[in-house]
């Protein structure tokens, strides 16, 4: 649990600058790098590579947005496929329960 909290200052990176430079665009993202993050917080935590992976994947696109042009739309991509992934993973579990 403890590999995934690297993510946090990487997520109030992202509030604050969100709060300096608002973009309808860059709230949207920066909502699912949050929901992503809490999902993997609520039901994940049963492996470390799973939590590192999530932690990396929400730390890097967050440190991707801000750069502008096509930097800026893969991070938008990797933030949607990886917010998709830990949700279809949730879903997942939650139907073999």
């Amino acid at each position: 649990m403890r590999r995934l909290y690297i993510a946090v200052p990487f997520l109030v990176y992202s509030l604050a600058y969100l709060f300096w430079m608002f973009r309808p665009v860059l709230a949207f993202f920066v909502l699912l790098n949050w929901l992503t993050f809490l999902l993997e917080y609520r039901y994940g935590g049963e492996s470390r590579e799973g939590e590192e992976l999530v932690a990396f994947g929400v730390s890097m696109a967050l440190l991707l947005l801000p750069l502008g042009g096509y930097i800026t739309l893969f991070a938008e991509v990797f933030t949607a496929f990886m917010f998709a992934f830990e949700f279809f993973a949730v879903l997942m579990k939650a139907k073999g329960r």
